[in-house]
């Protein structure tokens, strides 16, 4: 239940459609392997395996605009707005 919230409010505040929902899940998924936990003392499940802290450092905005330029016509709007999705990967 837990992961499928936290993809929803991923996708409603990335303004994406249902249509992400594996990009969604995915980062999802990861982020939540990633986190602390209260139940081994506020570390994370690499931390206790191998004893080196977790940096951050690498993490991404999931979704961001871009935007890119067309020539419809004379009166067209000159650009086209995209979604450009970040998936994490290791």
């Amino acid at each position: 239940m837990t992961l499928l919230v936290r993809v929803r409010y991923i996708l409603y505040n990335a303004s994406l459609s249902k249509y992400f929902w594996t990009e969604a899940i995915s980062t999802t998924c990861y982020l939540i392997n990633q986190s602390p936990s209260t139940i081994i003392d506020f570390k994370t499940l690499e931390e206790v395996w191998s004893g080196v802290p977790l940096t951050y450092s690498y993490l991404r905005v999931f979704v961001c605009y871009a935007y890119f330029h067309v020539n419809d016509g004379k009166l067209q709007p000159r650009v086209k707005k995209l979604y450009f999705l970040v998936i994490l990967l290791e």
